[in-house]
């Protein structure tokens, strides 16, 4: 029998009683799923290392596999176990899975993830579906769609579209200078954003719009339009017919208007009488274009086409061979057509003259006899 003097905590000593029993259950259920081999060389447990109850030796190694499948293994180094860490340069494996993996080098036929993370990727070819860059200057998008650099509103796309694919930029585009050999920009648009200009070379040296055309300025500081090889230039739709050009007043030496009989059809005679008759039937006004200023060029002497009043109430006439029309239905005054009818009136008139020369002539005679 034993008789304790003084006294006892009975809730204490239950509890360590019960940590006690704990721990002893913990230790069974650990050397259940511990299995030692080539007396205690070798350890494979689901567990890490605990105390087993067995004397371990430099060199011991402890495996912990679960559902087999090896998470870590220890190394009995200086009287304790410590992890066991693989060179990355002796790591042979067929199929490596894991979540998380510091490796050194890496040469893989294949890596299938769904986020790489690294400071630098080095490679041949990278496939995959979308490539995105995210960073505080801005974002680098590259996947079917094209490719994309956007950074406060202002971007560089290529957006792809087999042969109708286009290219934008927003923003300020600074180049010092492009070096490629011959190269080409096909099916492209330059336009400004923002109602801002467009701006197609340098202020101080010629562009080359094609290969035989370039636009810059004359020694006198003039814009100019300029061949590349002195020839003429030709304005002309992509079927070879010429065009017209609009613009406002053209100063030249001189015009050469096409009459060549090999380039005209339904040729006929135009009466004279008709053409004394046509100019008779024409006003001639003074008036000014009501976007002109009120200097001396802005005064003007010539045909009137009344395009405003209907008919009968007409302010002006004029002949209808000396009006011409475009596209648009806008009216225009037909300087050839006027010009030749000047020419057949001008000739009647000396017709006519000359007739009347001659009878003056002949009443004088008889006159003197």
């Amino acid at each position: 029998m034993i008789i304790a003097t003084g006294s006892v905590d009975i809730n204490e000593a239950t509890k360590l009683a019960q940590i006690a029993s704990n721990s002893a259950s913990d230790l069974a259920d650990k050397m259940k799923n511990t299995v030692a081999t080539m007396d205690g060389k070798t350890t494979v447990s689901t567990s890490t290392p605990f105390d087993d109850g067995k004397e371990h030796n430099e060199g011991d190694m402890w495996t912990v596999i679960n559902n087999d499948v090896a998470s870590a293994m220890y190394i009995y180094t200086d009287g304790q176990w410590q992890v066991k860490k693989w060179d990355q340069q002796a790591l042979s494996v067929k199929q490596l899975s894991a979540l998380t993996a510091d490796l050194g080098h890496v040469t893989a036929g294949t890596i299938e993830s769904a986020i790489i993370n690294g400071a630098q990727i080095n490679g041949g070819a990278i496939t995959g579906t979308s490539i995105i860059e995210n960073s505080s200057n801005g974002t680098i998008t590259l996947d079917q769609g094209g490719f994309s650099a956007i950074s406060n509103g202002n971007y560089l796309k290529f957006v792809s579209g087999n042969s109708n694919g286009y290219t934008k930029i927003r923003g300020s585009l600074d180049i010092d200078s492009i070096n490629v050999g011959v190269s080409y920009i096909e099916g492209q648009t330059f336009s400004a954003y923002g109602g801002n200009n467009t701006h197609i070379g340098s202020e101080n040296a010629w562009t080359y719009l094609a290969e035989k055309i370039k636009c810059g300025a004359t020694n006198g500081g003039n814009p100019a339009i300029s061949p590349t090889i002195g020839t003429d230039i030709y304005f002309h739709n992509q079927a070879g017919s010429t065009i017209d050009i609009h613009g406002g007043t053209f100063y030249a030496h001189g015009t050469a208007l096409k009459s060549a009989l090999s380039a005209k059809r339904d040729i006929t005679d135009y009466d004279p009488d008709e053409a004394l008759a046509a100019i008779m039937n024409t006003d001639i006004k003074k008036w000014k274009y009501k976007d002109a200023d009120n200097s001396a060029n802005s005064q003007h002497i010539g045909p009137i086409i009344d395009d405003v009043n209907a008919i009968g109430d007409k302010t002006a006439s004029i002949a209808n061979d000396m009006v011409s029309t475009d596209d648009n239905g806008d009216y225009f005054l037909n300087e050839s057509n006027t010009i030749s009818i000047l020419l057949a009136a001008l000739k009647k008139s000396n017709q006519r003259i000359d007739e009347l020369s001659y009878r003056i002539a002949q009443l004088e005679r008889k006159n003197v006899q």
